[in-house]
């Protein structure tokens, strides 16, 4: 089999894999480059589908499927079955008037899509695919293993072990050495920053929620741990009320129904969307609100009945600082706010734990600032550099 990195080496973001194999090739992931990427690499998705079998998408962020109209059209893409529920409904909202440039066509690109289901693997051509779920800030993430020629490549996707409930270890004990790793390293940049896991965050929102009456809380709509973090630490800590606008409402509701498997943690249930009638009540009882930086949520950020709110800001600081940041998020927060956010990305430990477990032949670094930093975790197996758009044969 052969790798060819088109775009993720040396960057965060707009991740473009192909794997080929005697008979097959196939993409995974078909990204887009993040806001303010200084990245010179150019990839043409369209000509580099035109050979392809199929395009397997490890999940929804748009560093990861946001060229898939690039995509021909005679190519299957291939997305988890929630995943593509949930991007669907995002990419209707992004497609109203001033919010970002989708159209119908879009959406109608997206009803093509196929879906797989967790572990149960895929024949395209003389390769095997097998979906791996595994936790990120994006809901339904999957690794892939991808065997062919007598050979096992691992795509890690983006992942972490720091999540809510994760059996990933188990999983990959269970499905063995590889020959190849594609790994990503998105933290190793930044080793002496300290994360905690999501249950961690949890148990800080529960003493946040508890001592302030009216709670805003700013976090990625998609990020539905975060989401079932603060949801969590809402119930635990009285009665107030759970509330969000009615787009937040309808991937809330898609997850509850379609995620029994996972007992009770996915069940939103209690979740309100905001209607007058509820005002009352708000007032009264307190509440956690999900906020985004439009009109709707300003109303009640600013409205005197709420002055003494607490904001919570839980998403990537560099959204609101630096030279990443975003202008309508930055207007929007407040000059105090409580900065309470875990990293969706594995950090140094997870990232050894997995290389350790699936032992693999070489290791090639994706979706991180420098692929050296995978050097410093020192270990035993062989690290391939490799150069943007160069193919590695094992």
């Amino acid at each position: 089999m052969q790798v060819k990195i088109h775009r993720g080496i040396n960057q965060i973001g707009g991740s473009v894999t192909e794997i080929k194999s005697k008979k097959t090739r196939i993409l995974i992931d078909v990204g887009s480059n993040l806001p303010n990427c200084e990245s010179k690499v150019k990839v043409n998705v369209a000509n580099i589908s035109k050979k392809c079998d199929a395009v397997f998408i490890t999940h929804y962020h748009l560093d990861h499927i946001g060229e898939y109209m690039q995509v021909k059209k005679k190519v299957p893409i291939y997305i988890g079955e929630q995943a593509k529920e949930i991007f669907t409904i995002y990419q209707k909202k992004m497609k109203e008037p001033n919010i970002a440039e989708v159209t119908q066509a879009h959406i109608d690109r997206l009803k093509t899509f196929k879906t797989f289901k967790q572990d149960v693997p895929l024949q395209i051509g003389d390769m095997k695919i097998t979906p791996i779920r595994v936790n990120h800030s994006a809901f339904d993430s999957y690794m892939f293993l991808i065997e062919a020629d007598g050979k096992r490549v691992l795509h890690t996707g983006d992942f972490r072990t720091h999540g809510p409930d994760d059996d990933l270890p188990t999983i990959l004990k269970e499905i063995g050495n590889v020959d190849i790793l594609i790994c990503e390293h998105t933290t190793l940049s930044r080793l002496d920053e300290v994360f905690m896991s999501e249950l961690m965050l949890q148990e800080e929102a529960f003493s946040l929620i508890k001592n302030n009456k009216y709670v805003f809380i700013m976090c990625a709509s998609t990020n539905i741990d975060r989401i079932a973090s603060f949801y969590h630490a809402n119930k635990k800590a009285g009665n107030k009320l759970f509330i969000c606008d009615v787009y937040q409402k309808e991937i809330l509701d898609y997850v509850t129904k379609t995620s029994k498997k996972y007992k009770d943690y996915y069940d939103f249930s209690e979740v309100k969307s905001f209607d007058g009638k509820y005002y009352e009540e708000m007032v009264d009882k307190g509440f956690c609100m999900l906020v985004r930086s439009n009109y709707f949520s300003k109303r009640f950020i600013h409205s005197p009945n709420f002055k003494d709110s607490l904001f919570i800001y839980s998403q990537w600081l560099g959204y609101l600082q630096g030279e990443n940041a975003d202008e309508s998020i930055v207007n929007f927060v407040p000059k105090e706010y409580v900065y309470l956010h875990t990293s969706g990305h594995a950090t140094s430990k997870g990232i050894k734990e997995v290389c350790n477990i699936v032992k693999p032949k070489v290791i090639i670094p994706i979706h991180g600032e420098d692929t050296h930093d995978f050097d410093k975790l020192n270990l035993p197996y062989k690290i391939e550099h490799l150069k943007t758009k160069k193919s590695y044969k094992i």
